[in-house]
């Protein structure tokens, strides 16, 4: 108990810190998301708790986040907000299995560029989807499709504000400069306090501006931490294929953005969180949240950032957070519904720049341009496409793009002669000589024999002719399935018709000893003799015959 205190007591100015900028985020990453405000404020209470209690990070703040914004959307235009609570759910259940089964390993296996790709995507849904209130144009009707609103409000600029245009630059630059200035004092809270106070002051003074609200916008926004719209909603629609792969894809992102989160916080730390505790959490998080009526949650990096450069050590510090989120909204609920709607896409604006990771793009213009141009192909996706789709490609190229280079079977090739090592060439230099001049050939197969890569292994094969010896080192394989065993076979058979005399195996682990003296390249003594457990062995046998 005296811990929890000190932890308490240690936390709360971060905690409290935390929560300021917590509320105009979750009012507006809740209306980007196609939810109501008040749903964005049910989600950052019991995801921030629940998260903070049960996750593995005593850092990350779970909420709403612009991530998963980019997903949500399209589905609540076309489905309405109330569902939202329903996929909120069911992706805590497919966390859930993937705690219970240890599947966010496989998960992690998405390419950062693939991650980064999408979150550049859904920075520009974001920013985009904000074009009416940037411009003041209100009464369009909507579509489920993002190129599509960009051209209906494109199609009515006429009605451009240019106060509204006006007020919006100079918040967001307010932002901008403040958060680079004082970044312990989020610009988003001053800005949302300072638009509030004038919406209260200005009728005062006899001036009533003609400013789109929250609260003209939502008039339904009230004081709660729990709806329950899951009772609205008929059971069959657990049954649309759509909410569940909808559910599968913000499972897959709040997974990879929560623990991509943690993993920053450690590095800005120097701790190491509970991965697998933390997916936990997770999962509980957007279960309670779901229940209580509120969005799907994941960690979000700007808020856990925000949290240790406050001083944050604990856990309790995010639980601190929920807590004024929820409290502060129960009580200046009013207070809230005056937050323009202009300065919601200020806000919103500002965290769709902070998704933009200029490093990691220079990083990849510098060193790998082939997956720079991949990031841009999914961010292209995402916005002209859909966010899922996006992903999905993203990963497929990358796949593609993994297996042609481990298709090429760069290796390296010893030439002996006459009891010497004359040259070390890795096999693309080896294919290029004219002329080899050789008795003995060590060639090594490195990684994996498989179909993917035991091909270009039997095309390096054809230019080795006329030695004593050849050995095939197999040192470095870890792994073979019944395709590359029957491509060593044909190896194999092609050095024996070229004219060499003796083929040796060393190196070789007992997975893949087991499958060789199953294969009948062995029972035909294409191997002469012993398999050896090492290359030097093998040539210790071989040199004194020289």
């Amino acid at each position: 108990m005296h811990a929890l205190k000190s932890k308490l007591l240690q936390n709360w100015k971060s905690g409290i810190t935390v929560s300021i900028v917590s509320i105009p985020l979750a009012l507006a990453l809740a209306i980007t998301s196609g939810a109501t405000p008040t749903q964005g404020i049910i989600t950052a209470f019991w995801a921030g708790l629940l998260g903070a209690i049960f996750g593995g990070s005593n850092f990350n703040i779970i909420g709403p986040t612009g991530a998963l914004a980019g997903i949500l959307i399209t589905y609540a235009l076309a489905h309405g907000s109330e569902v939202l609570p329903a996929v909120a759910v069911l992706s805590g259940l497919l966390i859930l299995i993937a705690y219970i089964f240890n599947l966010d390993k496989y998960i992690v296996f998405i390419p950062r560029s693939v991650v980064h790709g999408f979150t550049l995507g859904v920075a520009f849904n974001i920013a985009l989807g904000q074009l009416d209130n940037i411009f003041g144009i209100t009464g369009l009707q909507k579509t489920d499709s993002l190129v599509k609103n960009i051209l209906i409000t494109l199609q009515h600029i006429s009605q451009t504000d240019w106060l509204i245009v006006g007020i919006f630059l100079i918040s967001t630059l307010f932002i901008l400069f403040w958060n680079k200035k004082f970044p312990k004092i989020p610009g988003a809270a001053i800005v949302a306090f300072l638009s509030i106070s004038a919406m209260m002051v200005l009728p005062a003074l006899g001036y009533t501006p003609s400013i789109l609200t929250i609260g003209d916008k939502y008039p339904s926004l009230h004081a709660t931490l729990f709806e329950n719209p899951l009772l609205q909603l008929q059971w069959n629609i657990f049954l649309v294929k759509d909410i569940w792969v909808l559910a599968i894809a913000v499972a897959v992102i709040s997974i990879l953005e929560t623990l991509l989160s943690g993993q920053i916080a450690d590095t800005m730390t120097g701790t190491k969180f509970n991965r697998k505790k933390e997916v936990l959490g997770l999962s509980i998080a957007n279960l309670g949240s779901g229940l209580m009526g509120g969005i799907p949650a994941t960690a979000a990096l700007a808020r856990t950032a925000l949290n240790i450069k406050s001083g944050a050590n604990h856990k309790a510090s995010g639980a601190i957070n929920a807590i004024f989120v929820g409290a502060i909204a129960l009580f200046l609920v009013s207070f809230f519904k005056l937050l323009p709607m202009v300065i919601v896409a200020s806000i919103l604006v500002v965290v769709a720049i902070g998704m933009v990771e200029r490093k990691h793009f220079i990083h990849l213009v510098e060193n790998e341009r082939i997956a720079f141009v991949l990031s841009l192909i999914v961010a292209f996706v995402v916005v002209v496409e859909d966010p899922m789709m996006g992903i999905l490609a993203g990963t497929v190229i990358a796949l593609l793009i993994f297996v042609n280079k481990l298709s090429y079977g760069q290796t390296e090739v010893l030439i002996w002669k006459n009891g010497k090592m004359t040259e070390a060439l890795l096999k693309n230099d080896f294919l290029k000589k004219a002329v080899i001049d050789s008795d003995i050939i060590v060639y090594k197969i490195t990684g994996a024999l498989t179909y993917i890569n035991m091909p270009a292994h039997l095309e390096a094969a054809q230019k080795i002719k006329n030695n004593n010896y050849i050995i095939l080192s197999l040192r470095h394989s870890f792994y073979a399935d019944i395709d590359g065993i029957d491509y060593l076979g044909e190896i194999i058979e092609v050095l024996k018709k070229k004219n060499n005399k003796k083929i040796l195996i060393a190196g070789i682990n007992k997975e893949i000893e087991k499958l060789i003296h199953k294969e009948a390249f062995y029972k035909k003594k294409l191997v002469e003799g012993k398999i050896y457990k090492r290359t030097s062995e093998a040539i210790k046998e071989i040199i004194p015959k020289y």
